[in-house]
């Protein structure tokens, strides 16, 4: 997940100024996944998990449908902010956790440590793991994407970009990466060969990027309103995200598994639910805030989908929420 604490915060200062006067929607189902404030989070693919990144240092990890924190996970060597980054596998069976020094490698299964090793010498800006842990890509701000596979130690670093990493996605088998940064460019490339498969230019930053879990379509969004879905076979666009703000930014997304819809997730505490095709908006939603007495946002960090179509989404202000996904007169 992308670490965007400090940047998202800034952005959502001014995005602060549209939405404060707004009330905020009411879910189907809230919990408090953090007391404090949280840096990141994460959502399993299947809906049923989410790892939360409090301000306090540690990572919860919580069964959604139990409502149930099932292990609490620190790094033993804290830094002053602790865990800042976070990302559960596609198959649920690994998380990964990162301070601004080291990262851990954990089972969910067992709730047992299996790997731990520290950064290498820049800035981690982005993290995503693949199935049973096998893979691990780094985003770095000296532009550098290390792919590591964690069973041989093979290390294989992309230098496709000119600029500093914003986000990543990795495929469920590991082998394709999509990454994006300062340069204005999402690249999909191939971890085997570090040969680039697609490049996509924006007329801005790239500052979100997402995958398809079956490897059809790819997401690309920059800091100016200008967001994408794309063909990975093809390269083609498929559709523009009516953004509508020039200044309007993204902080999450997620495809929904049959590919027809895409869902984000904003500074502003905004979530919106697309169609693919189209790149019309079908929903929209406000979460909840920190603060209900008083103008207050919340970052989304990660949103997701239930196994029956609802929405998730674990937020900055510490809650796990659930919503419908149907449009009806109390929206």
């Amino acid at each position: 997940m992308k670490i965007q604490s400090l940047t998202i915060t800034i952005i959502s200062i001014a995005a602060l100024l549209l939405v404060g006067c707004e009330s905020s929607s009411v879910p189907l189902k809230q919990s408090r996944h953090s007391a404090v404030a949280t840096y990141d989070a994460d959502i399993s693919d299947d809906g049923r998990f989410s790892i939360i990144a409090s301000v306090n240092h540690d990572a919860g990890y919580w069964d959604l449908e139990k409502d149930s924190l099932l292990y609490n996970w620190s790094h033993s060597d804290k830094t002053d902010i602790g865990i800042i980054a976070v990302d559960i596998s596609p198959d649920g069976s690994r998380v990964v956790t990162a301070t601004e020094r080291d990262i851990a490698l954990w089972d969910t299964a067992t709730g047992k440590n299996i790997d731990f090793f520290r950064l290498p010498d820049s800035d981690l800006r982005d993290l995503a793991i693949s199935d049973r842990g096998e893979y691990l890509i780094l985003g770095l701000g000296d532009g550098r994407v290390i792919h590591i596979n964690l069973k041989t130690g093979r290390r294989l670093e992309f230098l496709g970009h000119g600029e500093a990493i914003n986000s990543l996605d990795i495929s469920p088998n590991g082998r394709y990466v999509l990454s994006a940064g300062n340069d204005y460019s999402a690249i999909f490339w191939d971890s085997q060969s570090g040969q680039m498969l697609q490049q996509w230019k924006h007329n801005s930053r790239v500052i979100l990027v997402a995958l398809s879990r079956d490897g059809q379509l790819a997401f690309s969004a920059g800091n100016k309103a200008n967001a994408f879905i794309w063909d990975l076979v093809t390269g083609k666009e498929v559709s523009r995200l009516d953004l509508g703000k020039r200044q309007y930014v993204l902080s999450s997304a997620r495809f929904s598994a049959d590919n027809l819809r895409l869902l984000t997730g904003a500074p502003s505490k905004q979530l919106i639910l697309w169609n693919v095709e189209s790149g019309l908006v079908e929903k929209q939603l406000l979460v909840s805030p920190r603060h209900k007495n008083r103008p207050s946002g919340a970052i989304i960090y990660s949103v997701g989908f239930t196994q029956d179509g609802d929405l998730l989404t674990e937020s900055s202000a510490g809650f796990g929420e659930r919503w419908s996904s149907k449009n009806d007169s109390n929206e």
